[in-house]
């Protein structure tokens, strides 16, 4: 059985924490609640602005779209009243930190984008206070297998820690090739990780917006990249390899939809969000598979 016990304390917070703003792609303001929640229920989502206040558990199985972003949704392909855009960022923070169990009440149908990393994030629910719970973590420890789609690929080991090596291809002078090995610690996720934000390419930005996205995008809130030049406000990097460390936190955001901690390690050139989901399908069917055979 690929599940591994462990003596860590499943985590939630202390105390309810608020953040505000808008979200990256509709542009709807929105508050959002971070509540503490019991042993085992999981990371979910609630629409307190819906009718019977929805809740949307944050698990690959509810995944309705993987454009620019990470939708999770309840109902049909013509019916997604529930829904919740662009999950990824708060569900890295929430990795990043160690949570297990969090209601996250939402009024709007996308989190904040903040300033497009998961730091305010980190900040927020750090505030409230990380808190012990009285269950323990059960981790997945994978079979090894290769995905790939088209240029994309994962490769997938065993391991001891969660191990994410992330490359990205560009052909862009800005960009090019990057290639970042993070070894999984809270510390590490913070300090190296949590800051790194969202980006684009100039040119996209309008096509963005005529498909109805990015309309809460701002030099505030994403690196936006020219041919020659850094356009957001801050005219620089955070790191000298930003773009692959915000791959790698939104990776680590689509991983925790398997709803287990992973004891893994992950090697991915040009990952993307569709592609990440449909790696989380692979190891939930590994899981499936061991329930079978036991």
């Amino acid at each position: 059985m690929p599940l591994v016990p462990s003596q860590e304390p499943q985590r939630t917070i202390g105390k309810e924490a608020v953040y505000k703003g808008v979200g990256l792609h509709t542009g709807n303001r929105c508050h959002l609640v971070f509540k503490p929640a019991p042993e085992d229920s999981g990371i979910v989502f609630v629409r307190s602005d819906l009718p019977g206040k929805p809740r949307l558990p944050a698990s690959y199985r509810i995944v309705s779209s993987v454009i620019r972003g990470t939708t999770l949704s309840l109902g049909g392909e013509k019916d997604h009243e529930a829904r919740v855009h662009t999950v990824e960022h708060v569900l890295a923070a929430l990795s990043g930190l160690g949570i297990d169990n969090l209601a996250i009440e939402v009024n709007a149908n996308e989190p904040p984008v903040a300033d497009g990393s998961a730091r305010p994030f980190i900040e927020t629910l750090r505030a409230a206070g990380v808190r012990d719970q009285n269950k323990h973590r059960t981790y997945l420890r994978p079979d090894p297998f290769v995905y790939k789609g088209g240029e994309t690929e994962y490769r997938v080991e065993p391991a001891d820690e969660l191990v994410l090596e992330t490359t990205i291809e560009f052909k862009h002078p800005l960009i090019q090739r990057q290639n970042y090995v993070f070894h999984f610690s809270t510390d590490a996720f913070v300090r190296e990780i949590s800051p790194a934000r969202t980006f684009c390419f100039d040119y996209e930005v309008e096509a963005l917006k005529r498909q109805g996205l990015a309309r809460g995008g701002s030099l505030d809130n994403a690196v936006v990249v020219g041919m020659d030049k850094i356009h957001n406000k801050e005219k620089a990097l955070r790191f000298p390899d930003e773009f692959v460390r915000h791959k790698t936190l939104d990776l680590l955001g689509d991983l925790s939809l398997l709803g287990y901690p992973l004891l893994a390690k992950i090697t991915t050139v040009r990952p993307g969000h569709g592609y990440n989901v449909n790696l989380v399908k692979q190891l939930a069917a590994q899981l499936e598979t061991a329930a079978i055979n036991r």
